[in-house]
């Protein structure tokens, strides 16, 4: 699967960033990628779901707008700002896009749900969200208030101690688990070798220390070369990663444009409305176009399910939020008069039960 997804990135991207629809196949299928969870199944399958949903009839499917397109409780936290505090927002951008049904979202954010850890009824998904929807703010769950409440000297104090698990006199450490670029596939340094130059360009003023690459077993990136650099200027260290981005999954339901096209339309609903603290943009070149962002470690992190109810009442309020964000948005209004538990549940079972025919 790791090697498919690097050839199709490179094809994808060979020669000059495509800027309209010319390697998009409206007809093509997404193929289902099975593993081991079915959770880790679902983040793994963005396009499946799209594509899917694609073939499905309701009149809430009919409102478009700006949507998440893989929308789960890992995919959202606490971001630190350039001036201080943090905001919850929207942490990766990559399968969102500016035209699908915002139902969308709510229908794959609630399948997702029922197969973590932290399942809750569907008929409370769907309250929050409709709540959301009319503009009504849930109050903040105590585990998100304790993330974002955090002192400056907390969050530098952390970042700190992130950087000294992850390096190792100026270097990266093993704890790390990067691959250094001699040892990559001939493929990843080829792309690394036509990219480098404008990766660079970016960081100007900045000594770069260290530089290795990694791939992601598991979720919607998965096989996805990532390019790591330690860098550090006034004797301060940063790890910024370059993060090669693909079509997005919201196209497998309608075009949704190129990375540099369709990143602004998400970021200005679901990122910070402040500066976020570090890099968080598209780095473009003829060997295709990387997502540039800082390595940071947020307060708030549900990769593991030690406390179930904190991600319950998180997964409540994130069903809220989206509504929120979908209700900022001028198509709002023609989806809150077709919007229907019913057929809410009904598409989510489906869904949810085709996940589990497929991963088995």
């Amino acid at each position: 699967m790791k090697s498919l997804l690097l050839t199709l990135a490179l094809s994808l991207f060979a020669g000059a960033p495509a800027l309209a629809s010319d390697n998009f196949d409206p007809a093509r299928s997404a193929d289902w990628h099975q593993e081991d969870d079915l959770f880790g199944a679902f983040r793994a399958n963005a396009p499946h779901f799209w594509y899917w949903l694609k073939t499905q009839h309701s009149e809430m499917l009919n409102p478009s707008g700006v949507v998440v397109g893989d929308a789960h409780i890992l995919n959202f936290g606490d971001v630190q700002l350039a001036n201080g505090g943090r905001e919850f927002a929207l942490i990766d951008i990559d399968d969102g896009g500016p035209n699908a049904p915002l139902a969308g979202d709510l229908i794959r954010y609630a399948a997702g749900n029922q197969v973590s850890p932290f399942k809750i009824s569907l008929n409370k998904i769907f309250d929050a969200y409709v709540q959301g929807l009319k503009g009504m703010q849930m109050s903040e769950p105590a585990v998100l208030q304790d993330a974002l409440e955090h002192s400056e000297a907390d969050y530098h104090a952390r970042q700190e101690k992130y950087l000294d698990k992850m390096t190792s006199q100026n270097r990266f450490s093993e704890k790390a688990n990067l691959t250094a670029l001699s040892h990559a596939p001939s493929e990843v340094q080829q792309l690394f070798n036509q990219a480098r130059g404008y990766f660079e360009a970016s960081m100007a003023g900045y000594q770069i220390l260290d530089i290795g690459y990694k791939t992601k077993h598991g979720g919607g990136s998965s096989g996805l070369p990532r390019f790591w650099y330690l860098i550090e200027r006034n004797q301060k260290r940063h790890i910024i990663e370059f993060k090669l981005e693909k079509e997005a999954a919201t196209s497998y339901y309608r075009y949704q444009g190129t990375p540099v096209e369709r990143f602004p339309h998400v970021a200005q609903i679901y990122r910070p409305a402040n500066t976020a603290y570090g890099p968080y943009k598209i780095v473009a070149g003829p060997a295709g176009q990387f997502l540039m962002r800082a390595r940071l470690n947020p307060f708030l992190d549900f990769e593991n399910a030690d406390n179930i109810r904190d991600g319950q009442e998180m997964s409540l309020y994130i069903a809220n939020r989206i509504g929120l964000w979908h209700g900022q948005q001028d198509a709002s209004d023609d989806l809150l008069q077709v919007i229907r538990l019913h057929s809410f549940e009904k598409l989510v079972n489906s869904y949810v039960d085709l996940m589990k025919k497929e991963n088995n």
